[in-house]
């Protein structure tokens, strides 16, 4: 029989509602991918830190040693970036991609020392709400778009993957795995029958919302959850129970979805009320089962600590060698289905949806390929964070769009070098010194379970990380690292009041943290409101914003293009021109620019500086329609 669950203390309530609405309202802004909105965020992050300091009200937690190897990688991570200032082919680039460091680090500070002994838990715990409420605002979304909103991602790309709210389907999948990983780990080890309900509950609605994204690597990283959850539960018994009834309640959402096309497709509500009550239903049958199983002291039935524990692991092993040798046996079957789709067809909609579950096409490996490139072109520098996109325009095979190398460790190898890299897995290593931590910290018991459900969605998470740009989806970022932040808190020490001569120097440094975000919030929104402006007609008012971006940013080339854009509406070319030449000097690398100034010097009856420019960037992208090249 279960025993009575206690009255949450006020800093775990507290704990749980702060983290369940932040998790929410980031991915409610669009995954806050945006720039501007991921600056604001930063800012409010440090500057709360700053003041919370100051005033003595944190830390009230101070980080082991894995939690100061995941702190201090980040933070080096931030300062190599800043380094590489020094030799990047954009310096706007690079200081957005120092500013997106410094804003996940300010996360995982505020989160590792703003928790602790008595909130830990109840933090990962508002991180499954806050993640089970966006993925029943994603299906919602699906099945009554007309009062959800739509899929405005979709929408513009013209596929039916499931991206709402985060704005990326792979995101929302990865999004949607680590959820249903937090479920089954904190459902197989509450005390109380309603937690243990609530918390399987999601697991059904997850499922659908990853399978609605179609995304091959939300599978990938969801299986690797419930292997995590395997080998490190100690209920692993009533997780096998609970895995396998919210499954089941899956499986029948699913097969009802596909029996009904519109739904699956996207294109019409027809068969919506059908999906709706049976994800009901599979999501009140999981939690009665999860009730029902501890109601009936299904935890009991376990093998011995040791037993259990190297069977697991065995078990994980016998997958791990299966699928290796399924692989294997089915190499020239999956090297087929790698080339089976032109690098185009990633989005494309077919007939079925799902069937790209079962084939491997698309552009990850040629983009890896190029990553790969890169990295041996300059293995101890790299090309310079967030430079990417210019290593991929040069490639050969460069006609589509890419702006990430959809592998946060091999983009890392091509952007930053080894030093980069050995910086990344600092990071990483600091994460599974945590999650280990911990676990060696609970064996047994609610905690227990929250810590192997943080585990299993960070091991969920990294694998995402290393197949696409989730690092850059700032929404999935930062659930990953509260859940982080609450693993380092679980076992770190409660931290003595510290003196004012202490806590001054800590404030100043969060303060100076927002501010190096400061003059990049600017710059974007000036440019931003710059293009509002022209759009309206307003073309005065367009100078002046380009102008004030110019003046916040004067490294970056996004302000001199923007300028220039006007001057030119303006029949002002030779400013024009200038300003180009200006943006030139700051990204050599941008084929954009180059183009933009071949039309401006042509406007103004310079043949041969059009001609040279136009050549520039036919060498920088040479698979472009733009400038000549060939889809």
């Amino acid at each position: 029989m279960l025993s009575a669950v206690p009255r949450p203390r006020p800093p775990a309530v507290a704990a749980f509602l702060v983290v369940a609405a932040g998790v929410f309202v980031v991915a409610f802004e669009g995954g806050a991918y945006d720039l501007v909105t991921r600056h604001q965020g930063g800012v409010l992050v440090w500057w709360l830190l700053a003041l919370a300091v100051f005033a003595g009200l944190l830390p009230r937690t101070l980080p082991g040693r894995a939690g100061t190897l995941a702190v201090g990688a980040l933070a080096a991570m931030a300062v190599w970036s800043a380094i590489g200032l020094a030799w990047t082919s954009s310096d706007e680039r690079t200081s957005v991609e120092m500013a997106r460091v410094l804003v996940h680090l300010g996360v995982l500070i505020l989160a590792a020392i703003a928790l602790g002994p008595s909130s830990w838990r109840a933090a990962i715990a508002g991180a499954a709400a806050g993640a089970a409420a966006v993925c029943a605002l994603a299906v919602l979304s699906r099945l009554d778009p007309g009062t959800f909103g739509a899929d405005a991602a979709a929408d513009a790309f013209g596929i039916n993957r499931l991206s709402r709210p985060i704005g990326y389907w792979n995101a929302l999948g990865a999004w949607a795995g680590m959820t249903a990983a937090l479920g089954l780990g904190l459902g197989a080890h509450a005390r109380h029958p309603v937690a243990r309900a609530a918390a399987t509950a999601i697991v059904p609605l997850a499922a659908t919302t990853a399978y609605l994204t179609y995304s091959r690597a939300s599978v990938g990283g969801t299986v690797l959850g419930v292997l995590v959850l395997l080998v490190a539960s100690r209920n692993r018994w009533t997780l096998a129970l609970h895995t396998a009834a919210a499954a089941a309640g899956a499986a029948l959402v699913i097969l009802t979805i596909r029996d009904h096309p519109e739904i699956a497709q996207a294109t019409g509500t027809a068969g919506a009320s059908s999906v709706g009550l049976t994800l009901v239903g599979a999501m009140a049958g999981a939690g009665v089962v999860a009730a029902v199983s501890g109601l009936a002291g299904g935890d009991r039935v376990r093998l011995p600590r040791t037993a259990g524990r190297v069977a697991g692991i065995a078990t994980a092993v016998v997958l791990v060698v299966a699928t290796a040798g399924a692989i294997a046996a089915n190499t020239d079957r999956i090297e087929d289905s790698l080339e089976s789709a032109p690098l185009t067809a990633e989005a494309g909609v077919v007939d079925d949806p799902a069937a790209r579950l079962t084939n491997l096409s698309g552009t990850r490996p040629k983009i890896w390929e190029v990553a790969g490139d890169g990295f041996r072109a300059d293995p101890w520098t790299g090309s310079g964070p967030g430079t990417f996109e210019f290593v991929w325009s040069q490639s050969d095979d460069a006609a589509e769009f890419i702006r990430d190398g959809h592998s946060l460790y091999l983009e890392t190898l091509s952007e930053q070098g080894i030093p980069g890299f050995l910086l990344l897995l600092g990071f990483v290593g600091g994460i599974a010194w945590a999650a280990v931590g911990a676990l060696r910290a609970f064996p047994d018991g609610p905690e227990r379970g929250a810590a192997a459900a943080a585990a299993a969605a960070l091991a969920a998470f990294l694998f995402g990380a290393g197949v696409d740009w989730l690092w850059e989806a700032t929404a999935v970022t930062v659930f990953a690292l509260v859940l982080l932040g609450a693993l380092i808190a679980a076992t770190g020490r409660s931290a003595p009041r510290m003196r004012v001569a202490v806590r001054i120097p800590l404030a100043l440094l969060a303060l100076v943290a927002g501010l190096l975000l400061l003059p990049g919030l600017v710059g974007l929104s000036e440019v931003r409101r710059s293009q509002d402006a022209a759009q309206e007609g307003d073309r005065a008012a367009a100078l002046d914003h380009a102008t004030r971006a110019v003046e916040a940013q004067p490294w970056a080339a996004s302000p001199y293009v923007q300028r220039a854009l006007v001057l030119e509406g303006q029949g002002r070319l030779k400013a024009a021109a200038v300003d180009l030449r200006r943006a030139v000097e700051h990204e050599p690398e941008n084929w954009r620019q180059y183009l933009l100034l071949a039309r401006v010097e042509a406007e103004r009856g310079r043949l041969q500086p059009a001609l040279n420019a136009y050549g520039q960037a036919q060498r920088l992208r040479p698979s472009s329609t733009f400038v000549g090249g060939q889809e």
